[in-house]
């Protein structure tokens, strides 16, 4: 089952059992899309991860299940 609530402001739905990995203790794979944030930031994009550009986090891609 999956934890799904909204933030106090009613902006986004969020699952409070998944969480973004730190960058520091699970390197993420270079190349590949991925969403990154910068935890300070607070705003997450789609993107590649590339050090230089200061993500803190990353989280992998969601997929359907198989039906």
């Amino acid at each position: 089952m999956i934890d799904c609530k909204l933030t106090h402001d009613g902006a986004a739905a969020v699952d409070t059992g998944n969480h973004w990995r730190d960058a520091k203790e699970f390197p993420p794979p270079n190349g590949p899309k991925m969403l990154l944030i910068d935890k300070s930031l607070g705003v997450a994009v789609l993107g590649s991860w590339r050090a230089t550009d200061g993500w803190t986090h990353w989280a992998p891609l969601p997929t359907f299940k198989k039906s």
